[in-house]
């Protein structure tokens, strides 16, 4: 038995139960089994109507750029058509799932059209299983039209008309519907006669689901891989997808390396038409040039009029020695002296002043014979005198010849060296006219180079990306049934206990006895009154449930307090709580019929204010209230048996009176107890609640032991502090805890072993469905 477990004070702390603590939600085990049952259910009839997701999957492999193989077209720039770097790699990834080209494959499949089986919870998508195909003719507002949606009730093999429409339309023909014109048409070989889902989008929204939905990646160190992924409801409407998008993405490439091309051949013809045009014009520039200065080759004619000034040079000094020789003759000439000769004169001349000096030398020696009348000496001198006229002519005429060919030759000269000094600034003239010529007609050939290897770029097809693997599909991915199922268990188990672990973090009610010592751990909980489903219970003789038990162990626990103080005889019990409703006429009741069966007891009733004595014992209302206010110093004729049991009596609370507390305080209520001391053993005292009123205060220091009153799912929290601040503030010392109201599975050993030696099995057994619940 329970006796005085925690009478002695202490200061300790209640370590955590954890035991107790999981062992209290393992007792909620068939709301667990409950929850997960129904999540499981839920699972599987989410699995039997959820649509499967299946992944499919493609491989590019990029093109690196790496030039040309010809060495001739190296420098050519627009023929490369692939990545060279980790950068374009990144842009690359962004232009496959570029808007454009989604259009262009959401146009080509045709993809804003689409066809649904009609079914009661699940719809189907049909893609290629479609009996009818359809097509967006015109859109009243393109800016605002999002998606429509429309049933197609065929009629016979020809026609149709929409749900909750009586117009008829043909198959092949337009029709007119509320956002704009479309066609439905019927595929050859197959027969439409179940209702059909046919669902409009704007090819804006449908270019959303695909940006979205479809996945790239760039596996690392794989080099140029690109790996697109798609997930969808039909594996043949996603490989579609997949491949379109790779087909449309090389011809993007192929576009717009077309289109560099095309571009660059344009800008080569424009340029080519300018350079030829300026090519032109400096041209005739050049000719307009020679023309004016009558220039065939400025430099052979430079080297030609250089020659021209050094041979003139030569024969002026020529001339200009013979001349002065000439000269020099003429004047040696003038006497009768020998002419000089070998003086490089003209033959003619030479010969003559030769034979002229022969003459002389012969008439000289003839004189040193002969006299000058001598006929040969006369004869000598005629011919000396005729030789020496002509040699004087021949020289005059030489001479003038010499002066002649000098002025010519200076002439020359003169117009030779204006030539040269008239070209250097005509070889700058010409050498600039040229060198705009030379560049003018580097940058046309050049031009003309390019434009012939752009026409080879626009000849080769070489797509960015290849095909690795086309797209296939590998499984389904959504929804993963393992994974569900799982989930929905676990959910099914974390349900109820987040329920319950949330019930219990916001309950501020007193459960246990752990509770009440986790904040006060100095405090005596002398017993733990069970939860008795009847509200007046009491013990009767020779009852040994369970409630009955409780009492027997507060009686002890009750007696070994008393017998600390060193009684004579047993004393006064002061039963109260904090509040009304906490079960303390019910302990002070049973308290008192499990002391009365060895010994004498008086219950009084002390709650003036709202008596409950009544409910257990019946009699007159007539009690202490009666008593304090008569002059009657004995209050025997207020006490009356209790007919429950021959050693207990009952003084009932009296008349409700206005002021209870000065009744209390009275001299002669101390009297009355110490009256009732000497004529019972043990004295109960039912007072009122201590939080609502003050009357119990003045009763305190008549007792010998005050129990406090908490009641199980009932008393908060806050009400222990309560009372211990209760018996700090008031100095009590002998002060114990009772717990009333407590459920089995809230008391140290739970519902299996019950108190003391008795076992549960004495109680009514419950079916088995409320068992369980």
């Amino acid at each position: 038995m329970e006796l005085l477990e925690n009478s002695a004070p202490s200061k300790r702390v209640q370590p955590i139960n954890l035991k107790k603590e999981i062992g209290k939600y393992l007792k909620k085990w068939p709301w667990f089994l409950l929850s997960m049952a129904v999540f499981y259910t839920a699972a599987k009839i989410y699995l039997r109507y959820a649509e499967p997701q299946y992944y499919t999957t493609t491989s590019l492999k990029l093109q690196e750029s790496k030039g040309n193989s010809s060495a001739a077209l190296s420098d050519l720039k627009t023929l490369g058509v692939g990545v060279s770097g980790d950068n374009e790699l990144q842009g690359e990834k962004t232009v496959i799932v570029s808007k454009p080209i989604l259009a262009e494959v959401a146009k080509n499949l045709h993809l804003d059209v689409s066809f649904f089986s009609v079914g009661t919870i699940k719809e189907t998508e049909l893609y290629k299983d479609s009996p009818l195909s359809g097509r967006i003719l015109s859109i009243n507002n393109p800016d605002k039209f999002g998606g429509a949606t429309y049933i197609i009730n065929p009629i016979g093999n020809n026609s149709y008309k929409f749900e909750n429409s009586d117009t008829v339309h043909r198959f092949g023909s337009p029709a007119k519907v509320s956002f704009g014109t479309i066609q439905i048409d019927g595929k050859p070989g197959m027969v439409s006669k179940t209702p059909v889902k046919v669902v409009f989008r704007s090819i804006s929204n449908v270019v959303g689901s695909l940006e979205s939905n479809i996945n790239v990646s760039l596996p690392p160190e794989k080099g140029l891989l690109m790996e697109l992924s798609y997930v969808g409801p039909v594996p043949q409407k996603s490989e579609d997808i997949l491949d379109e998008l790779s087909k449309q993405y090389i011809i993007d490439g192929v576009n717009d390396k077309n289109q560099e091309a095309q571009n660059t051949q344009n800008f080569i013809n424009d340029r080519l038409a300018i350079i030829t045009e300026d090519l032109s014009g400096i041209e005739g520039e050049k000719e307009k040039f020679k023309r004016t200065n009558q220039i065939t080759d400025l430099e052979a004619q430079a080297g030609i009029s250089l020659s021209n000034a050094e041979e003139n040079t030569k024969a002026i000094l020529t001339n200009t020695m013979q001349l002065d020789l000439i000269n020099s003759v003429l004047t040696a000439s003038a006497g009768s002296q020998l002419i000089p000769s070998g003086m490089g004169l003209p033959a003619g001349s030479e010969s003559a002043i030769g034979e002229y000096n022969n003459l002389v030398i012969t008439r000289n020696r003839v004189l040193k014979q002969a006299t000058g009348e001598n006929p040969a000496v006369i004869e000598m001198n005629k011919q000396i005198a005729s030789l020496k006229n002509l040699i004087r002519q021949n020289l005059l005429e030489s001479r003038e010849t010499l002066q002649l060919q000098l002025a010519q030759a200076k002439g020359q000269l003169n117009i030779a060296k204006g030539n040269i000094s008239k070209f250097p600034t005509q070889e700058k003239i010409f050498r600039s006219i040229d060198r705009q010529q030379t560049l003018k007609e580097q940058l046309y050939l050049y031009l003309l180079q390019k434009r012939e290897e752009n026409a080879i770029t626009l000849a080769v097809t070489a797509p960015k990306a290849k095909i690795v693997n086309p797209a296939f599909t590998t499984g389904v991915v959504k929804p993963n049934r393992q994974q569900i199922v799982y989930g929905a268990l676990a959910a099914g188990f974390l349900l109820p206990l987040l329920l319950f672990v949330g019930a219990n973090v916001l309950d501020t009610k007193v459960h246990s006895k752990q509770q009440v010592l986790a904040q006060i751990p100095d405090a005596s909980v002398i017993a733990e009154i069970p939860f008795h489903k009847e509200e007046n219970a009491m013990v009767h003789p020779n009852d040994f449930s369970v409630f009955a038990e409780s009492f027997r162990i507060l009686s002890s626990n009750l007696k070994y307090m008393l017998r600390a103080k060193e009684l004579d005889r047993g004393g006064v019990i002061l039963v109260t709580s904090s509040v009304k409703g906490e079960g303390k006429t019910t302990i002070s009741m049973n308290l008192a019929l499990t002391l009365a069966g060895k010994s004498s007891v008086i219950i009084v009733g002390a709650d003036i204010r709202n008596p409950q004595l009544h409910r257990f014992i019946e009699g007159e209302n007539v009690g202490l209230t009666d008593y304090l206010v008569s002059d009657k110093t004995d209050a025997s004729s207020y006490i009356i048996p209790s007919r429950v049991n021959e050693n207990l009596d009952v003084l009932f609370s009296g008349q409700i009176a206005p002021n209870p507390n000065d009744l209390l305080d009275m001299v002669k209520f101390d009297e009355l107890i110490d009256q009732l001391k000497g004529q019972y053993d043990y004295v109960v005292v039912d007072s009122a609640p201590v939080m609502l009123v003050s009357d119990t205060l003045h009763l305190v220091e008549n007792s010998d032991v005050v129990l406090y009153a908490l009641k199980s799912d009932f008393t908060e929290k806050e009400m222990i502090n309560f009372a211990d601040g209760f018996q700090t503030e008031n100095g009590i010392k002998n002060m114990a805890f009772v717990l009333n109201g407590v459920k089995p599975e809230n008391t140290r050993y739970g519902k299996r072993y019950g108190y003391g030696y008795y076992s549960y099995t004495h109680e009514e057994q419950l079916p088995w469905y409320k068992r369980f619940f």
